[in-house]
Parts: C-alpha cells; sequence; structure tokens
C-alpha cells in the first residue's frame, strides 16, 4: 500500500483563537479523530502550538503529520493529516519516522527508502556537544527524540542560546547547504536521539528531487520567521517579558497551574538567562518575580508547573 500526503482543500476547518486555551486540545483531538487515513483538517491559532502538539503526538502517536506555518501576522496555521499505521504501509520505523519530517513529507517511497538506506541513528546523553562551532560535521541532524539547544559564544565568552531543535526538525543544515564550518554549536538536553543524513547526499538528493527542495525551502523559510521572532523578543523587550515569551513554549494549554512541556524542568537558569541574552542574576529575579505573580512554581530554581494566561499577560502588559 502506498501513501502520499494530500494537496487538496483541508476536510474541515477550524479557528480555535476564540477558546481557552485549556479547550484547544480536546477540539483538536476531536477533529483528528474524524478524518479517515489521508485525510486534512486546518486550525487557526494565535501562538505556535507546542505544547499542543506534544499532547496530540503522545495520544495518537505515530499518525499525525503536522505542518505547523507562522502565517506572519499572529496567525498560526496547522494543518493535521491523518497518516495509516505504519504497519498498513510496510514502512521500516526509520521511513515512518521521516514522512513526518518537513523536509521530506512529500517524498516518493523510493526516496524515502534511498534516505533510510544511507542515514544512521545515535543517541546522546545530556549536555553532550553534538556539533561543535567552528568544525566541519559531516551530516544533516533530525532530531527524532528529545530536544537540542543550538548555541553561540559571544565575545564576552558567554553562551547565548539562539534555538531549540526538537523532534522531527534539523539542524547543522547551514554547514551541509554552504559546506562551510559549523556556525554554531548543538548540545543535547536530555537524552536526544537523531538521524543523521550524510551532507553530500543531501545536496545531491535536492538537486534531482523537487519534493525535497520545496520542503527544504518551505523549513528555511519557517525557521526565518522564528529567528524573526526571537530577534526582536531580545531588542525590544524587558528581561522579564523575553524570559515569560521563553516560558510560554512549555506552557500546557490547562486552565491555571499546571505542568510544563517536558524538558522545562531541565531548563536551568543559566540557561533562559543565555536564552534571553542576560546575566544568571538578572535571568534569576525574573524568574522570582514571575513566582510571585503567580506565573510560575518553581523548586530548586527550576521551572516545575506554568499558568499560561497569566504568562499570556505578562507579555501582553510587559510588566
Amino acid at each position: 500500500m502506498s501513501f502520499n500526503p494530500p494537496t487538496t482543500e483541508p476536510n474541515e476547518r477550524i479557528d480555535l483563537r476564540p477558546l481557552p486555551t485549556w479547550e484547544r486540545q480536546d477540539r483538536m483531538v476531536a477533529a483528528f479523530d474524524r478524518l479517515a487515513a489521508g485525510q486534512m483538517v486546518e486550525f487557526t491559532n494565535d501562538h505556535e502550538p507546542k505544547a499542543l502538539r506534544a499532547a496530540l503526538d503522545l495520544a495518537r502517536e505515530g499518525i499525525a503529520l503536522w505542518d505547523v506555518r507562522n502565517a506572519g501576522d499572529g496567525r498560526w496555521v496547522i494543518r493535521l493529516t491523518k497518516l495509516p499505521e505504519a504497519s498498513t504501509l510496510g514502512d521500516t520505523p526509520r521511513i515512518s519516522f521521516l514522512r513526518r519530517c518537513t523536509m521530506f513529507r512529500n517524498c516518493p517511497k523510493e526516496i524515502l527508502r534511498e534516505i533510510d538506506r544511507v542515514s544512521k541513528e545515535r543517541t546522546y546523553h545530556d549536555r553532550m556537544v553534538i556539533v561543535a562551532e567552528g568544525t566541519n560535521w559531516p551530516d544533516l541532524g533530525i532530531v527524532r527524540r528529545g530536544v537540542v539547544e543550538v548555541t553561540r559564544a559571544t565575545d564576552e565568552d558567554r553562551e547565548i542560546v539562539l534555538y531549540d531543535v526538537s523532534p522531527y526538525s534539523m539542524f547543522n543544515e547551514a554547514a551541509v547547504f554552504d559546506e562551510g564550518t559549523a556556525e554554531v554549536t548543538v548540545i543535547a538536553r536530555g537524552d536526544v536521539d537523531t538521524v543523521e543524513v550524510p551532507a553530500l547526499f543531501v545536496r545531491q538528493l535536492i538537486v534531482r528531487s523537487p519534493e525535497v527542495a520545496t520542503g527544504v525551502a518551505r523549513y528555511f523559510a519557517q525557521r526565518q520567521r522564528r529567528l524573526t521572532g526571537a530577534a526582536g523578543n531580545l531588542a525590544f523587550g524587558r528581561v522579564l517579558t523575553r524570559i515569560a515569551r521563553v516560558l510560554l513554549d512549555y506552557a500546557s494549554p490547562d486552565n491555571g497551574m499546571a505542568r510544563g512541556v517536558s524538558g522545562v524542568e531541565r531548563i536551568t537558569q543559566s540557561d533562559l538567562a543565555a536564552r534571553v541574552g542576560t546575566v544568571r542574576d538578572m535571568g534569576s529575579r525574573a524568574l522570582s518575580h514571575l513566582e510571585s505573580l503567580g506565573a510560575i512554581e518553581l523548586r530548586r530554581g527550576r521551572v516545575m508547573r506554568l499558568d499560561r494566561a497569566k504568562l499570556e499577560e505578562v507579555v501582553r502588559t510587559n510588566k
């Protein structure tokens, strides 16, 4: 049996923005469950749905294909396609994974089989350096499980976290496509599994596969939107607001104080300071203030629980 993601209109369009955040997950799951294999539903949201994605992937593991796009005006458009069970397609586990990656999701099966043959998998443990700045790392990395941090050293010998890379997303892409050295350092946060594809093979693949070339172009466009948003946050927000924006990515859609997306408990005060371009003491004071506002709950300096509505209020009012 073969399967190609749909190119037609969605079966249903749902605007999540009028709903309280804690009702959005149930609405997404219900709409997804109404789909037959190969059908698609489209949602509009007012933020990147990282927590929603983590919850739905857990509830419907292996059969949800995500296409998340920043529309550039405060709208996020999410298209969810229901995949057949991998066993019905005769896919290997790695091909099933590749189908869900932005750059490969529209590939014919023979291309996916080629990628499967040349790829290797590796596991990295917490704080291990996967790619070191200035080195020639020979692969395109894709996160299969866990999260990696992409960092850059400053002239003041400090480290700034530029962004995270979550499952189905790639790293070391700049060095792969311009054939230079790595311009950033990539570090595992917790245990991380990766799929690594040889750089030369990837460059050859985009020449002969328009599906891969289009997927890579779309991926780079979305990465630029995220970096533009991050740069604006660093340039224009107070430290308190900048940290609240970072933490919103980990906030559950549930009402009130709730556990965050898996991984938030590993972020140290130094990590948060690095993400917003400040020093640890300033970051620590901002976290204490957010706790006093009831927006987060700390335990031994780590964020354990978050209140999405209160964090959104801090971001909206900048105080």
